[in-house]
């Protein structure tokens, strides 16, 4: 049976809570993510902040007056500021199945993978569906993360 280590992407890109929203966002695009796991400077998870919370964000402070830009009140800010501080995880040896409902029960599409306390990579939607591509199309040697 297929767990979480075997389809996990690793290790993590994470994002210390101390990042602004710019520096989030910049690293999404540079990366091709869509979630930051967020750690304190210990190093431990204390939230995520996902491309679509950044982008409600900006565009919730976004201006159509030409030279006033509310969006640069928040520009500032640290991650920790509006970040999801509660945050499913799971475990490298979880099966794979698990973590496909927990994604459907908590309708997210991806998770933190944690282990003895340390974010050990992370396991999205796009990983559940290079899986099943491979086991049930036949094109294992044909499609691989574009990472």
């Amino acid at each position: 049976m297929d767990a979480v280590r075997d389809w996990m992407s690793s290790p993590a890109i994470v994002a210390p809570e101390t990042m602004t929203l710019p520096e989030a966002r910049r690293m999404l695009r540079e990366r091709g993510i869509r979630r930051l796991p967020v750690v304190d400077a210990a190093g431990q998870l204390v939230g995520i902040v996902t491309e679509g919370d950044i982008n409600c964000i900006s565009d919730s402070h976004v201006s159509d007056v030409r030279d006033y830009n509310p969006y640069h009140r928040v520009a500032d800010l640290p991650l920790r500021d509006f970040m999801t501080r509660t945050v499913a995880t799971v475990t490298p040896d979880m099966p794979i199945m698990d973590v496909a409902q927990v994604l459907l029960d908590q309708r997210i599409g991806g998770v933190p993978v944690v282990a003895d306390g340390e974010i050990v990579g992370v396991i999205t939607e796009s990983d559940l569906f290079r899986l099943i591509v491979r086991r049930h199309i036949g094109a294992a040697n044909q499609l691989e993360p574009t990472q």
